[in-house]
C-alpha cells in the first residue's frame, strides 16, 4: 500500500510587541507575529533582485484594512490637477476619514426594510450628530445625514433640533411613514435639547430657537389624522420635494387636528419666519396648512396642494392679543407662488387673520366645490377678510365655467376671491354671439361692495367693427335693494352706422334662491344684422372694500 508522508511546515514566530520586535528575515522566510496575529515574509537582498531589504507584510483576516488604505487622494492619476502644494505632495486620506464624508441612516442601523421599527434608529442617528454636547456648537458638525431610498416605519415622533439636515433619494423613494394612530412625522425642536430628550418650546430664545434646518426628497406619511410635520418656532430653514401624504379622503369629517403642516410660534420674537417650500406636495389632509400664531415670510413655490379639505389656512380660530403670546397679528408676509391646488373641498387659501399675504400666479381647479365640479360652487376659492391681502393673476378653474352665459339660473356666482381684496383675472376669456335683445352675455359675482374693470375687444367677423373698451361694473351690497352703477367707456373703429349698435345692461339675482343676490348678469343687446357673429374677449379686474 501507498505511504503517505506528511511534513510540518515550521516557519519563524515570536512576539512582534516584546524584545526587540520583528526581526529580519532571511529571503523568502515566513515570520509570524503570534501577539498581533501578522504574518510577514522576508524580501531578500537587493543582490537578489529585491527593490530594498526588509520584510513584507502578508495580509490576513485580522489586518485592519481601513488603516493600511491610508493613501487615499482625489483623482490621483491626473496629473494636471492639484490637491496639494504640487504634484509630489499631494492631499493623502485614510480610507475611513474618505467614508465618514458622507454619513448614511444604515451607518446607525435603520434599514428601510418597511419592516423594521427604525424610530430609535433615526432619532439616535439625529441626536448624536447634531445635538450631541461634545459637537452641537461645531460647524463642522453639521453634517447631512442620508437617507437611502426605502420605507422607514417609525411608531413616534421625530425631533430635528436646528443646523439638521436630511436629504433622502427623493419624495415617493424615501419614506418615513408613522404607524402609530395620531401621532405625526418630525416636530422641529430647540438646540437645548439633549440625546433621548427634546425641549419644550417654552425655553426657545432667538439663539437656541430651531433654525437652518434642511430636508429634501423625503415622504412624510401618517395612517390616520395627525399633524404630520410641525415647525415649533422654526425659522430660516428650507424644504426642498418633501411629499406629506396623509389618509383624508373628500367626505372625511374636517378637523383640526388632522394637518398636513403646521407652523407654530412661541411669541412675537421667537416665531417661524422666513421658511421655503419649494417643489414640495400635501396631500390627503384636512387641512394642508395651518397656522394660528405670528408667523413671517413663509414661502410657497412651485408646490402642489390636492385632495384636501382646507388648502391653506391662516388665523382661522385666533385671537389677537400681546405680541408676548404670538398672536399679535396673525400670519404676514406670506407668499403662495406658482403653486397647484387641485380638488379641495373647501378654500384653497383661507386668511382669517393675517396682513399682507399673497397669492400669486396660482392654478386653482375643482376648488371650493365640496368635492362636486365646477359648476357646483359652495365656497370662493380664496377667502380674505383683511383688505392687505391680495391674488395676483391667478387662474381659477371656476371662472369660464360660472361666467359663460350657458350656465344654469340656479348656479349662484360664487366668487373666485372673497372678501376685501384687489385681483387681477389676468387670463382672457372668450365669448362668440350672434343678434341679441337684452340677453345674458356672462356673469359677475355680487360679493359685497365691489367693483369690476372688464377691458374688452368686440370684432365683428362679418362687417367693419372694431370696439375696445373699459366695461365698469359697481355694486354696493349695502343698500336695500343692492344699487348697481354701469359705465361702458370705448373706442370704435369700422363703419360708423355700427357704432352704437351694441349696449351692455345689467341685471340682479339670487341664483339659489337662499334670499340673497348673488349673481350679476351682464347682458348684451346687439342690433348687428341677422347674419353676424361677434367675437367679444375681455379680462376682469376687480377691487373690494370690507
Amino acid at each position: 500500500m501507498a505511504v503517505v508522508q506528511i511534513s510540518r511546515i515550521q516557519v519563524r514566530r515570536g512576539q512582534k510587541n516584546q524584545g526587540s520586535g520583528l526581526p529580519q528575515l532571511a529571503s523568502g522566510e515566513l515570520g509570524w507575529a503570534i501577539d498581533t496575529r501578522e504574518l510577514y515574509i522576508g524580501n531578500g537582498a537587493v543582490s537578489e533582485g529585491a527593490p530594498a531589504v526588509g520584510n513584507t507584510k502578508v495580509l490576513t483576516e485580522y489586518d485592519d484594512l481601513f488603516r493600511l488604505a491610508d493613501t487615499y487622494t482625489y483623482r490621483a492619476d491626473d496629473s494636471f490637477l492639484l490637491t496639494g502644494p504640487n504634484s509630489s505632495n499631494p492631499v493623502s486620506r485614510t480610507l475611513q476619514e474618505r467614508l465618514d464624508d458622507r454619513v448614511s441612516i444604515r451607518s446607525f442601523g435603520a434599514k428601510g426594510d418597511g419592516v423594521q421599527i427604525a424610530t430609535t434608529q433615526i432619532q439616535t442617528a439625529i441626536d448624536q450628530l447634531y445635538i450631541n454636547s461634545a459637537n452641537k456648537s461645531s460647524a463642522q458638525s453639521r453634517v447631512v445625514l442620508h437617507l437611502e431610498a426605502g420605507e422607514y416605519l417609525i411608531d413616534d415622533v421625530i425631533y430635528l433640533p436646528p443646523n439638521a439636515t436630511l436629504v433622502g433619494a427623493g419624495s415617493g423613494k424615501t419614506i418615513i411613514k408613522q404607524t402609530t394612530a395620531g401621532k405625526g412625522v418630525i416636530q422641529t425642536v430647540n438646540s437645548s435639547s439633549t440625546p433621548g430628550a427634546p425641549a419644550n418650546d417654552s425655553t426657545s430664545t432667538t439663539l437656541n430657537q430651531a433654525q437652518n434646518i434642511y430636508i429634501e426628497g423625503i415622504t412624510l406619511e401618517v395612517q390616520s389624522a395627525a399633524k404630520a410635520l410641525v415647525l415649533q418656532s422654526c425659522r430660516n430653514s428650507r424644504f426642498v420635494d418633501v411629499h406629506v401624504v396623509g389618509p383624508w379622503t373628500s367626505g372625511d369629517t374636517i378637523v383640526a387636528t388632522d394637518v398636513g403642516i403646521e407652523l407654530n410660534s412661541l411669541s412675537g420674537i421667537v416665531e417661524s419666519s422666513s421658511n421655503d417650500f419649494v417643489k414640495c406636495k400635501v396631500s390627503g389632509f384636512a387641512y394642508g396648512v395651518i397656522s394660528n400664531w405670528d408667523i413671517d415670510n413663509v414661502h410657497f413655490h412651485d408646490t402642489e396642494f390636492e385632495t384636501l379639505g382646507h388648502g391653506i389656512v391662516f388665523g382661522e380660530t385666533m385671537i389677537l392679543g400681546l405680541p408676548s403670546t404670538g398672536q399679535s397679528t396673525g400670519p404676514s408676509n406670506n407668499t403662495v407662488v406658482q403653486c397647484t391646488f387641485t380638488d379641495v373641498n373647501r378654500h384653497g387659501i383661507w386668511i382669517e387673520k393675517g396682513l399682507r399675504n399673497t397669492s400669486r400666479a396660482n392654478r386653482y381647479v375643482r376648488v371650493g366645490c365640496d368635492g362636486g365640479t365646477e359648476v357646483q360652487p359652495v365656497y370662493s376659492v380664496i377667502k380674505f377678510v383683511d383688505s392687505t391681502n391680495q391674488s395676483d393673476n391667478d387662474y381659477f378653474g371656476r371662472t369660464q365655467e360660472l361666467i359663460s352665459g350657458g350656465v344654469a339660473n340656479t348656479v349662484p356666482y360664487i366668487p373666485e376671491v372673497e372678501g376685501p381684496a384687489t385681483f387681477n383675472l389676468s387670463y382672457e376669456n372668450e365669448i362668440t354671439f350672434g343678434k341679441l335683445a337684452g340677453t345674458r352675455l356672462f356673469r359677475l359675482p355680487a360679493d359685497t361692495n365691489q367693483s369690476f374693470d372688464i377691458d374688452y375687444t368686440l370684432v365683428s367677423q362679418s362687417y367693419d367693427v372694431v370696439r375696445n373698451g373699459t366695461l365698469n361694473v359697481t355694486i354696493d351690497t349695502r343698500s336695500n335693494p343692492n344699487a348697481v352703477q354701469l359705465s361702458d367707456d370705448y373706442n370704435f373703429v369700422g363703419d360708423e352706422s355700427y357704432s352704437d349698435n351694441y349696449e351692455f345692461g345689467y341685471t340682479l339675482r339670487d341664483a339659489d334662491s337662499d334670499l340673497t343676490i348673488d349673481t350679476i348678469d351682464v347682458n348684451m343687446t346687439s342690433l348687428m344684422p341677422i347674419d353676424d357673429q361677434t367675437e367679444f374677449k375681455f379680462v376682469i379686474k376687480s377691487k373690494k372694500t370690507v
